[in-house]
């Protein structure tokens, strides 16, 4: 049975500041839970039910403060073992949390999302999953969860998140937003905040009608900020998969965007729709980045959740260590890719939601995941991205990496590099500021003052509280 993560938490009592399942957004089918991830779910209700008592707060109050993140945090070092920073005291200490976890860095998060006004769900999950549950046939969500006015709450007051970024797909069958929608809102959150507070894509693909046109429309006269693709979208009613290295179809688009400044293509790769069947081609493999990538020098090219394909992750972690490889398959390409190719400098591996699914599952594999791309690509030539609001507000994913690092006796076997406070910081914020030319010291002064900040403050001082809400889908 598929239900949204919340709702599942709400049946069951369990909200947590930290998913204990892997969610989906609609673009791939979610896992089952792991044993391991149950075991964390009620180690971090049963540490909240003992130490609400000691701060005079209840269990489900106490797991919307910082405390209870470090709650979740302790919890996933007792079950996965120690790859979180954090310490016991943390769990009822307010003020030894903001000793330790200053909240001063610039936070950019170019991978959110919402669903606009009328529309219900992105991607027809339910009718995706009619034949697995026909209960679902016909339901309708109540609340406006995945629209604008709470995807501000959960990404602007209930985060440290300073810039984001709205993203989209260009596909009549995945309608959730369109990019005109997208601008506007990225115009409002602007025009409220008196600052520059979100960014956005321009949904774009070769199946559109007029496709060079529409390119043009967008460029010019909505100004967005970057070109979203997906090369593995359905291929129905006139819509079809292709390569980002075919040099008929798709170079001429590359050579029009030059001219109008608009030099940075995003290509969702890897969580595929479904898994391939033996002998059919996976359009969202990154096989087609290497040339397209070399052949434009000038343009940026950033792979969408690191071309991350989910494997089967509920192996005994010894078995990890047998081959780093064998649970990222398209990942380990792309990053062979680039250590073969050292021109490959104009591309980024960004980390929605594999970051997000791989941290919560198995976080020696996602110790594997950022050791890698970070071996093949560089520290510099990461971004974060958390697929939001699906996974949440962002915040636990800020705090998850703040907090995470790769084991030393990983570092030795696989010559992983340990990941630095410096090194955390470019990931999180300062990475995709370069990128997209934002001045990171003007912005900072911007934002201290900007109405988003006052609205927050006025929020907090309100007793305004994170809800913990997760989304995305579940199986149940």
């Amino acid at each position: 049975m598929w239900i949204k993560k919340f709702h599942k938490d709400d049946e069951e009592d369990k909200r947590s500041p930290i998913p204990t399942q892997v969610i989906s957004n609609e673009e791939y089918l979610p896992r089952p839970q792991t044993k391991q991830q149950k075991q964390v779910e009620d180690l971090i209700q049963s540490l909240a039910e003992k130490y609400s008592k000691k701060v005079g707060l209840s269990r489900r109050e106490l797991l919307k403060t910082a405390n209870g993140m470090a709650i979740a945090f302790v919890a996933m070092n007792q079950i996965f073992g120690k790859y979180f920073n954090v310490q016991a005291e943390e769990m009822v200490n307010q003020s030894m949390i903001e000793e330790l976890w200053p909240k001063n860095e610039f936070i950019f998060d170019v991978q959110t999302h919402h669903v606009a006004t009328g529309k219900t769900e992105p991607l027809g999950f339910r009718v995706m999953a009619w034949p697995f549950n026909e209960e679902l046939k016909g339901q309708r969500p109540q609340k406006d969860d995945l629209r604008f006015n709470n995807y501000v709450k959960e990404v602007f007051l209930d985060s440290e998140v300073s810039v984001a970024c709205l993203s989209g797909i260009a596909s009549k069958l995945l309608d959730v937003i369109n990019v005109d929608e997208m601008v506007d809102a990225r115009n409002t959150v602007n025009a409220m905040s008196g600052s520059e507070r979100m960014i956005c894509h321009g949904p774009i693909a070769p199946y559109i009608p007029n496709f060079l046109e529409e390119a043009e429309r967008q460029a010019l006269e909505l100004n967005i900020d970057a070109w979203k693709f997906y090369t593995g979208v359905f291929a129905k009613d006139g819509e079809y998969q292709w390569w980002m290295d075919d040099e008929d179809l798709i170079y001429p688009f590359y050579e029009k965007i030059k001219a109008w400044g608009k030099t940075t293509v995003c290509a969702h790769k890897g969580l595929p729709f479904r898994q391939p069947r033996p002998g059919e081609t996976d359009y969202t493999h990154p096989r087609d980045i290497k040339k397209a990538s070399l052949d434009h020098p000038d343009l940026n090219f950033v792979v969408y959740h690191s071309g991350f394909k989910d494997q089967n992750m509920d192996l005994p972690p010894e078995d990890v260590y047998l081959d780093e490889n064998a649970y990222l398959p398209y990942t380990t390409d792309l990053c062979n890719d680039r250590l073969a190719n050292p021109k490959m400098t104009n591309v980024y591996m960004e980390l929605g939601t594999t970051f997000g699914h791989t941290v919560i599952t198995h976080p020696k594999i996602c110790a594997h995941l950022l050791g890698q791309i970070i071996k093949a690509f560089g520290v510099d030539h990461i971004l974060f991205g958390t697929d939001s609001i699906w996974w949440g507000s962002p915040q636990w994913q800020i705090e998850a990496l703040r907090r995470f690092q790769i084991p030393e006796d990983m570092q030795e076997k696989f010559g992983y590099a340990p990941i630095s406070d410096e090194d955390k910081s470019k990931i999180l914020g300062l990475n995709a500021a370069k990128l997209y030319g934002v001045n990171v010291e003007d912005r900072r002064q911007q934002i201290i003052t900007d109405r988003m900040s006052q609205l927050k403050e006025v929020y907090l001082a309100e007793g305004g509280k994170p809800s913990n809400n997760v989304y995305g889908w579940v199986m149940s």
